[in-house]
């Protein structure tokens, strides 16, 4: 009887509180973002352009961002023929803000170790998942670092 009261009282209490995840509403900036300058891997670089601008509120407050990536791929283990067997895939995302006449520079990186597929093409295609996700992650942590600034 008493587990019965408690649970009653649990459901009624976390009921009725507003809960609701802290990212859930907050899905584009709250910034008007213009690239001035990317450089290193083009590839990166364009997924992140695509997510950036996706999310961009143009009526707001311009944010001059210069961006530069860096992208290695490292052979974490070999086989005992020498072919590798496994990858650590890292990125290197420096990025410097001009808001208000200040400048702010920080940098972002995100890697992942993953085996090797013996296709080749089913290689490389899970490297450009990898790559687009890895860009989402740093739009994401970009857009948390903006609101902090502002």
């Amino acid at each position: 009887m008493l587990k019965k009261i408690l649970l009653l009282m649990c459901v009624l209490l976390f009921s009725n509180c507003d809960y609701s995840p802290i990212h859930l509403k907050n899905h584009n900036f709250n910034s008007n973002i213009n690239i001035t300058h990317s450089t290193g891997d083009d590839e990166i670089n364009n997924y992140i352009t695509k997510e950036i601008n996706q999310k961009r509120n143009i009526s707001s407050d311009q944010i001059d961002l210069k961006i530069e990536t860096n992208t290695s791929r490292e052979i974490l283990a070999k086989n005992s023929k020498g072919l590798a067997t496994n990858y650590e895939l890292k990125v290197i995302s420096n990025f410097t803000l001009t808001f208000k006449n200040q400048l702010h520079t920080f940098n972002v990186v995100e890697k992942l170790s993953y085996k090797s597929l013996s296709n080749s093409y089913e290689q490389n295609n899970y490297e450009k998942l990898i790559k687009r996700n890895f860009a989402k992650s740093i739009v994401s942590k970009l857009n948390l670092k903006i609101a902090t600034i502002e």
